[in-house]
C-alpha cells in the first residue's frame, strides 16, 4: 500500500517528510524567541507559548530518523559530510564578501571542522549517523515490550542516574522510540486522539515552563537543563514530540513537491544556525523585533522565516547538484583504478 501511495514520489512517504519540514519551521521558531527579556502580561505569555508549541523540534527529527532507521551508506555519509562542509565554507565566504567581517585564516581554518563543536546538535546528529547500525540492530532484536522497558531505563539514565550525558543520551532515546514506534506499529494501532494530545501536553508544557521563569526566576540555561522545563529530556517534550507524529502519521498525502522541499530541509539549520552568523545574524535580527509593535513584529517575523525556509531549499538545490558532480567524479576516478580494484570499489559496494 506505502509503495502505491507513494508511486511518483520516490518510495519517500511525504507525510513524514512534510513533518521534517515543519520541524524545520519549528526550529526557527524556537530560535526567534526571546522572551526571557523581553515582554510583559498577556503578550509576554503568548510568546511563551509560541516557544512551547514548537520545543519538540528537534526530537521530532530524530524520531523520524529512528522510525524509518538511517542506512548507513556510504553515499549518503558522503553528502552529509558535503553538507557540512559546503556550508561552514559557503557562508564564511559570503560573509567576508559581503564585507560583514573580514578575513583571517584560523577562522578560514575552523571551518574545516564542521563536524564538531560548530552547530551542537549536528555534533550529536553525526554520533547517531555512526551508531544507526548497532541501534537499528538492537531494535530488530528486541521485542516491543522489550524495547520499552529499556526505553525507560534510559529514560531514567538520562535524567537522574548520570544527567550529565543526558544530552547525546536522549538523542540515542529518541531515535529508539521511533524504531520503538515503527515496531509497535503505534500509528496503525495506537487509537489516542493525536490532535487533541499534543495540544493537551503542549499547554502543559507552557504552563510549566512560564510558571518556572515568572515564580522561580528561571533562566534560559537553567530552564533547558531542567527535565520539566525546556529540556529535550522532559517527558512532556517527548510525549508532544510523539503525539505530533501520529498526527503526521495518520495523514494520508503524496506530493513530488513536499519530497522535493524535504531533501533540502537540513540546510534550512545550517544556513541560519552557522556559527560565524548565528549571534550577529538570525539572533541579533529577531531580538531587535522586540522593539516593534506586535503586529510588525509578526508580520516582519513570517516574511523571515518563509524567506529564509524557502531560500535555503532553493540555494541548496546548487549544493546537491555540486555533491552529486563531486560524487560521480570520485567514482569515476575509482572505476579507472587497475588491478580490478573497480570491481571491489567502496563506493558502488557501499551504494
Amino acid at each position: 500500500m506505502n509503495k502505491l501511495i507513494n508511486i511518483k514520489t520516490g518510495g519517500r512517504e511525504s507525510k513524514f517528510e512534510l513533518l521534517r519540514l515543519l520541524s524545520m519551521l519549528m526550529v526557527l521558531n524556537l530560535h526567534s524567541f526571546h522572551g526571557y527579556d523581553y515582554g510583559s502580561g498577556i503578550m509576554q505569555g503568548l510568546d511563551w507559548f509560541r516557544e512551547s508549541t514548537s520545543i519538540c523540534a528537534v526530537n521530532v527529527f530524530i524520531m523520524i530518523s529512528g522510525y524509518f532507521g538511517i542506512k548507513w551508506k556510504f553515499r549518503s555519509f558522503f553528502n552529509l559530510i558535503f553538507q557540512l562542509l559546503f556550508y561552514s565554507f559557503a557562508v564564511y565566504g559570503v560573509c567576508v564578501a559581503l564585507g560583514i567581517f573580514s578575513f583571517e585564516m584560523s577562522s578560514f581554518l575552523s571551518c574545516f571542522k564542521a563536524t564538531n563543536s560548530s552547530w551542537g546538535f549536528i555534533t550529536c546528529y553525526l554520533g547517531i549517523y555512526l551508531m544507526a547500525p548497532l541501534l537499528n540492530t538492537f531494535v530488530q532484536q528486541s521485542s516491543s515490550r522489550e524495547l520499552f522497558i529499556y526505553l525507560l531505563c534510559l529514560f531514567m539514565g538520562c535524567n537522574f542516574l548520570i544527567p550529565a550525558y543526558g544530552g547525546i543520551l536522549n538523542y540515542f532515546l529518541v531515535y529508539l522510540i521511533g524504531g520503538w514506534m515503527k515496531k509497535s506499529q503505534a500509528v496503525q494501532t495506537f487509537k489516542l486522539p493525536a490532535v487533541k494530545c499534543y495540544w493537551t501536553v503542549t499547554l502543559l508544557i507552557f504552563v510549566l515552563s512560564y510558571s518556572l521563569y515568572r515564580y522561580l526566576h528561571f533562566d534560559a540555561v537553567r530552564m533547558c537543563t531542567f527535565f520539566l522545563g525546556y529540556s529535550y529530556n522532559s517527558p512532556f517534550i517527548i510525549l508532544q514530540a510523539m503525539f505530533l507524529f501520529l498526527v503526521f502519521g495518520r495523514i494520508q498525502l503524496q506530493s513530488r513537491f513536499v519530497n522535493w522541499c524535504a531533501a533540502s530541509c537540513f540546510s534550512i539549520f545550517l544556513i541560519h544556525m552557522h556559527p560565524a552568523i548565528k549571534h550577529i545574524g538570525y539572533y541579533h535580527f529577531t531580538e531587535s523585533l522586540y522593539a516593534l509593535p506586535f503586529l510588525e513584529h509578526a508580520g516582519i517575523l513570517i516574511l523571515l522565516v518563509a524567506g529564509i525556509f524557502m531560500g535555503s531549499i532553493l540555494i541548496d538545490k546548487i549544493r546537491i547538484y555540486l555533491s552529486t558532480f563531486v560524487y560521480n567524479l570520485i567514482c569515476s576516478f575509482y572505476r579507472r583504478l587497475p588491478y580490478g580494484w573497480a570491481d571491489t570499489c567502496i563506493f558502488e559496494k557501499l551504494e
